[in-house]
């Protein structure tokens, strides 16, 4: 990259001399004049192309004067600039690779962010076309959803690789710059999920899962987040690899805390699983692939549409919802199944605060959690 020099006058470049080998001198802005052993000069301009740095030579100094040279010089500043343009998700490839040295946990949340929710709409425009208005519009989903520290985390991974954008010169400005997150998001309310308590409420929802009229991986899918108690994303993305037997091992880099987790299956989760892999040869990764294409996993709005169909309201019933359920019979009957706090939040995947405490709790209640889910999918089925 040329270094930053003063203009040269007139004079300065009548009086440059031939030196043994060939030289440069800059005349500020990516114009170079090139000195000939022989005493020949030549202007060259010097600009990056894609992540490369090119030369190209605009003519002799004598054949063209210092002012033409200039002229000729931004001309081709601006035809290069036109011609360079890079897409959204070019960008997005080149920055990815910069970021090696952040956790896995990280770099697979940026990953799903960007291909989920970015690269769909922005993915093919150039990026130095994009507008405030267009990263709003691919922000909506979140928005409309009240997903604000979602929406937060999502700007920010942004404003990263416009920064990034910046300083290759794929765009003139980080426009991410310009959005005021607090007018654009608002402020978070703090607002519960809604769960069922009672048991009625919750043999009926079994009940209405299990007679959905809609696709078999939907309702096996709600059935396995309500039995297991993980979160809806752990479920979504759950792969056939990372059941071993009664073991289901989620790696951390799906895990909101960024630990590996362990999951015991009940024998009739396992039977549900093997029933619905018999009977649904969906030839995917993924135990709940999307049903327009097997490569991904359904999406999160999925269980939410069929609870809606199904006439449980935002109000009465949220997937997220199973967690609080499982965590609220758990705590109240724990004279039955004889298992503590701690371990009923082991089994929600809660981070333990104390270092050691939480090493201890790792390595020695495994068993106690296999009691407890086991305990909890019996208490399931007879309802």
């Amino acid at each position: 990259m040329p270094k930053l020099s003063v203009p040269l006058t007139a004079a300065q470049l009548k009086n440059l001399k031939p030196k043994d080998k060939p030289y440069f001198v800059g005349d500020g802005s990516n114009l170079l004049i090139k000195i000939m052993p022989s005493g020949a000069k030549f202007f060259i301009y010097e600009y990056k192309q894609g992540a490369k740095y090119k030369r190209t030579t605009i003519g002799r100094v004598g054949e063209m004067s210092l002012a033409e040279a200039r002229q000729k010089k931004s001309e081709l500043k601006m035809r290069v600039k036109t011609s360079d343009k890079i897409t959204f998700r070019e960008a997005f490839e080149e920055w990815i690779k910069t970021k090696s040295k952040i956790s896995p946990k990280q770099l697979f949340w940026i990953n799903r962010r960007f291909e989920s929710l970015l690269l769909p709409t922005l993915g093919s425009m150039q990026i130095a076309d994009i507008g405030r208005k267009d990263i709003i519009g691919a922000l909506s989903p979140l928005l409309s959803d009240e997903k604000q520290e979602t929406a937060k985390k999502v700007l920010g991974a942004l404003n990263g690789f416009y920064k990034f954008a910046l300083l290759h010169e794929y765009v003139d400005h980080n426009i991410i710059a310009d959005i005021d997150k607090a007018t654009l998001i608002g402020r978070r309310q703090i607002r519960h999920f809604a769960y069922f308590k009672d048991e009625s409420e919750i043999r009926n929802l079994i009940k209405a899962v299990k007679g959905y009229f809609g696709n078999e991986r939907i309702k096996v899918c709600a059935l396995f987040m309500l039995y297991t108690a993980v979160r809806g994303e752990n479920a979504r993305l759950a792969t056939w690899d990372e059941i071993k037997g009664d073991m289901w091992k989620i790696p951390a880099s799906k895990m909101k805390n960024g630990k590996d987790h362990e999951v015991f299956l009940s024998s009739s989760v396992r039977k549900m699983l093997s029933d619905y892999r018999a009977s649904s040869p969906l030839q995917s990764e993924f135990i709940f692939p999307s049903i327009k294409s097997n490569v991904r996993p359904i999406s999160d709005n999925t269980v939410r549409s069929m609870l809606r169909n199904l006439g449980f309201s935002n109000e009465m019933i949220t997937p997220h919802g199973f967690r609080a359920t499982f965590s609220t019979i758990c705590h109240e009957k724990q004279d039955e199944h004889g298992q503590n706090s701690d371990v009923i939040e082991l089994c929600l995947a809660h981070v333990e605060k104390n270092k050691v405490k939480d090493a201890y709790n790792h390595a020695k209640n495994l068993k106690q959690r296999a009691v407890l889910m086991q305990w909890w999918s019996d208490f399931l089925d007879g309802l």
